[in-house]
């Protein structure tokens, strides 16, 4: 459930749920923490690079050479 509130993609009531449980489960907090930290991390570390135009040309051709 953690990972679908961090992903923005909870229920008001998982929400609700996360924040009663926060109130009162240290082990819960802590997780929380724990996968908020680890996400944005990734999402720093993530880095888009582009392809080389000939390879891009090369998938584009094998794949229509398939249909």
């Amino acid at each position: 459930m953690i990972q679908l509130i961090l992903d923005g993609e909870a229920t008001e009531q998982q929400l609700a749920k996360l924040k009663v449980n926060l109130e009162s489960c240290q082990p819960c907090i802590k997780m929380y923490h724990l996968e908020q930290e680890v996400k944005e991390l990734l999402t720093k570390r993530m880095e888009k690079k582009c392809c080389p135009e000939q390879l891009v040309a090369t998938i584009k051709s094998r794949i229509l050479s398939f249909s």
